[in-house]
């Protein structure tokens, strides 16, 4: 026998975008439910935790959860985890280290206080006609929302139930390390043996979130390749020994969905496809989008029209699109020509802060 849930929108996943499209919806007056798998929201984040400066001033958001402030991001190219640099790159790239987990729930705590009910350890476990089903522990509950907003990552769960295509993914895995001295940049190394990905160091005060992101088809040890990448940073003195948390996920870096809206279900932030395939990033894109979302289903209900969702989906691929679309096309070249003796020109042309990054690609 299962709980039966009534509510105008169910919003699956509760990170930025869920949140967001909750706070937004419970706040036009929608009956909205919005629940996540994890026993406690924002934990543990698979992220690195930057965002850029622009964040909170484009969207007005409390600063509570930032650690640090840093001004540049450092790009260094390497062959061979252990080598000397070869080339090094310094941009303007102004943002912030946060404390992902109160990020998190602070806008779900939002969203409660709009008047969404927020339920935590319930996943979603299938869609059967108009129902939905989730568990939590050993209780079943059972929505049947006149919308379904999807905000539950590269894995979408909602997408599957759909028989969606799933989304390709770089795998992270992340430590937050003890980090040497102090720091007003971000690191990030290129490397050939972190295959379709990058090495990070984002450093937050005395320690550091240490990471590697790549491509599960060609690298499937990841571990190896983020403890060989450790070692790298010891020897380079940007590190010392010793781990306070580990974390890891999957990113996606296939582009965005083909539709964002599939019958009643809306599909916003990483379930949307809407993270840059280059550098992974998606927090901004998530505010975005889940806000628009909420706004947008709220909308649709009221106005019995489909139009609102319509324009969600044309705005969002009109901010979005065309950068993550080059982007894409990067990507493309990036692991076509990954194994080029001259790795420095693979990097130049497909990493963001050189200058071949904004040449556009043509193919046949």
């Amino acid at each position: 026998m299962s709980v039966e849930f009534l509510c105008d929108i169910l919003v699956i996943g509760a990170g930025p975008a869920g949140s967001c499209a909750a706070s937004t919806a419970a706040r036009a007056g929608m009956s909205t439910v919005l629940i996540d798998a994890k026993v406690r929201i924002g934990e543990q984040p698979h992220c690195g935790e930057f965002v850029p400066e622009r964040l909170f001033v484009e969207f007005d958001m409390d600063q509570s959860s930032v650690i640090h402030r840093v001004d540049s991001m450092e790009t260094r190219t390497i062959e061979g985890v252990g080598q000397d640099s070869h080339k090094t790159k310094l941009v303007a790239s102004p943002g912030f280290l946060i404390d992902r987990v109160r990020f998190d729930r602070d806008l779900a705590r939002e969203a409660v206080a709009a008047g969404a009910t927020v339920l935590c350890s319930t996943r979603l476990l299938r869609k059967e006609n108009q129902d939905w089903f989730a568990g939590s522990g050993q209780e079943e509950m059972k929505f049947r929302p006149r919308f379904v907003i999807a905000a539950d990552g590269a894995l979408s769960t909602v997408a599957r139930a759909l028989g969606l295509k799933q989304a390709s993914f770089l795998r992270g895995l992340q430590v937050e390390a003890p980090f040497c001295g102090v720091s007003d940049r971000t690191y990030i190394f290129l490397d050939r043996s972190i295959v379709g990905g990058y090495g990070w160091v984002f450093p937050k005060g005395k320690t550091a979130n240490v990471g590697v992101g790549v491509d599960p088809r060609e690298c499937p040890d990841t571990g190896r390749i983020l403890a060989q990448f450790l070692s790298y940073l010891g020897g380079a003195g940007l590190i010392r020994p010793g781990q306070l948390a580990r974390s890891g996920g999957v990113i996606p870096v296939s582009g965005v969905r083909d539709s964002l809206v599939v019958g009643n279900v809306v599909f916003c932030g990483d379930a949307a496809g809407l993270t840059h395939p280059i550098t992974g990033a998606g927090i901004p894109q998530a505010v975005f989008s889940g806000r628009q979302a909420g706004q947008a289903v709220a909308e649709a209900i009221k106005s019995g029209s489909r139009q609102p969702l319509a324009d969600y989906e044309a705005e969002t691929k009109g901010r979005y699109g065309g950068i993550i679309d080059h982007a894409l096309k990067k990507r493309r070249v990036m692991m076509d020509s990954w194994n080029e003796p001259d790795f420095d020109r693979v990097c130049e042309r497909t990493w963001i802060a050189f200058k071949g990054y904004k040449t556009r690609e043509r193919f046949q």
